[in-house]
């Protein structure tokens, strides 16, 4: 029997030796790679290395100053390009009283780069605070003088709750000579409007909303009557409501109408 050649057979350990010396020389490129990249980082994150030279602010701005925002970022700035702290920037901007919303980002090589978002007043909050769209309570220093924005008030975690029924009313009214001039939730949970022509109106407690159509249903009857006008109504009945009338010297309480029935009591 003839015996098969054995030339592959002795090949085999110089392949395995060559594949081996591959593998070693690419991990040893990706170790140097890795190592002179933390060394350049290293370097490049000493102090004095790529220093911020320019805060660059974007944004439309009625109140805000820029000059101010570049003040604030100068004093919370601790590191160079590499090594500032982004949210320690971003933290003091959106401190600032009239600041709504801040997104900072670096721009190479000595920027950083910001656009600042200004709060936008909806309303009076109180005696000496503002109130935005999303119901945050804001306190600028000093306080604008805002006296052609509606007040609202109550206890400052309830001013989501009044903004949304604020607008509610706002939108409701929209056909109607009737503009909310003030709007309060009392710590017992009362509901209180007062309109720009002086009328005033007791919701009470429970479904605003429910009492908010009520008083909308029948104002229109009594705004009708041709020789008084109401000053203030109270919708705090279960089944009615009572008036005061400007022209007439009613009994504290008022009249006291169904609100399927007729407006006079």
């Amino acid at each position: 029997m003839s015996k098969r050649p054995q030339h592959n057979a002795r090949k085999r350990p110089q392949q395995s030796t060559r594949s081996s010396a591959w593998l070693a020389g690419l991990l040893l490129l990706v170790v140097g790679a890795g190592l002179a990249a933390h060394l350049g980082q290293q370097y490049l994150s000493q102090p004095g290395r790529l220093p911020l030279r320019v805060v660059e602010i974007n944004g439309d701005f009625v109140h805000l100053e820029p000059a101010a925002i570049e003040a604030q970022v100068a004093g919370v700035i601790d590191g160079g390009f590499f090594t500032v702290d982004m949210q320690k920037v971003r933290d003091a901007v959106r401190d600032m009283p009239w600041v709504a919303e801040v997104s900072v980002r670096r721009v190479w090589p000595d920027t950083l780069r910001m656009h600042v978002t200004e709060q936008v007043p909806l309303a009076r909050w109180g005696d000496a605070a503002l109130v935005n769209l999303h119901g945050e309570v804001f306190r600028p220093q000093p306080l604008i003088d805002a006296q052609e924005l509606p007040r609202l008030d109550g206890e400052q975690q309830d001013a989501p709750q009044v903004v949304d029924l604020y607008l509610l009313m706002r939108s409701a009214l929209v056909n109607s000579e009737l503009t909310v001039q003030e709007m309060r939730l009392n710590r017992r949970g009362e509901w209180s409007v007062a309109f720009g022509n002086g009328l005033s109106v007791m919701f009470g407690r429970g479904d605003l909303v429910s009492r908010m159509r009520d008083f909308l249903k029948v104002y229109p009857q009594l705004q009708a009557q041709a020789t008084r006008e109401p000053e203030r109504i109270d919708m705090r009945y279960e089944h009615g409501f009572a008036v005061r009338w400007k022209t007439e010297a009613v009994p504290e309480g008022g009249v006291l109408s169904a609100l399927a029935g007729e407006v006079d009591g």
